[in-house]
C-alpha cells in the first residue's frame, strides 16, 4: 500500500511539474508589424542580462540554445542569413528554493523575466515583448523542479513571438 501511495505522489508531482516547461503567452509592448507578402526572418539570437541580475553566461547561452531550438521547432522557416535579430535582456533570474518550495507552496519560486527585441539590420528596434516565466509549486513538484525546466518554458515563451508568423 505505501508504494501505492508513492508512485501516486511520484506520479503527481511529475505532472505538476511539466508546469514549468509550460508556455506562458508573451505580452506585446511593441508588436512587430509584419507585412504580409514578406514573412519574418530572424538571423541570430542573443541574450544578455541587466546589471544587477544574477545570470552566468553559461546560462545566457544555454537560454540563448533553448530559444533557437524552439523557434526553429515552432517555425522552422524563420531562421534565415538575413532578417532581424532578436535580443533577450533579462530583468530577472531568480533560482529559488528547493527546500522553500517543497515546504509550501508559493515559497522559493523561480523566476525568469525578460523584454524580447527584434531589432532591424541597422540596430533599429521594430518590436518588443516581455516575457516571463515563474513556478511556485510546493511538495514534491517544488523539490525536484529546476531551474532548467523553467528555462524550458522560458524558450518556449519566446518562442511564441515568432509562431504562425514564418
Amino acid at each position: 500500500m505505501k508504494a501505492r501511495h508513492f508512485a501516486i505522489l511520484a506520479v503527481t508531482g511529475l505532472v505538476l511539474g511539466g508546469c514549468a516547461g509550460s508556455v506562458s503567452a508573451p505580452t506585446a509592448v511593441q508588436p512587430l508589424a509584419v507585412d504580409s507578402s514578406a514573412p519574418l526572418r530572424i538571423s541570430d539570437i542573443s541574450a544578455d542580462a541587466a546589471p544587477d541580475v544574477q545570470v552566468g553566461d553559461d546560462e545566457l547561452g544555454l537560454i540563448t540554445q533553448k530559444v533557437k531550438a524552439y523557434v526553429q521547432a515552432e517555425a522552422p522557416t524563420v531562421m534565415a542569413d538575413h532578417g532581424y535579430l532578436m535580443k533577450i535582456h533579462v530583468t530577472r533570474f531568480d533560482r529559488g528554493n528547493a527546500f522553500a518550495r517543497a515546504m509550501l507552496i508559493g515559497l522559493g519560486q523561480i523566476h525568469i523575466e525578460a523584454t524580447v527585441d527584434l531589432n532591424d539590420a541597422g540596430g533599429k528596434m521594430v518590436a518588443e515583448y516581455k516575457v516571463s516565466k515563474d513556478f511556485a509549486l510546493g511538495g514534491i513538484a517544488g523539490a525536484s523542479t529546476t531551474v532548467s525546466d523553467v528555462e524550458d518554458g522560458f524558450a518556449k515563451s519566446v518562442a511564441e513571438i515568432v509562431k504562425g508568423k514564418g
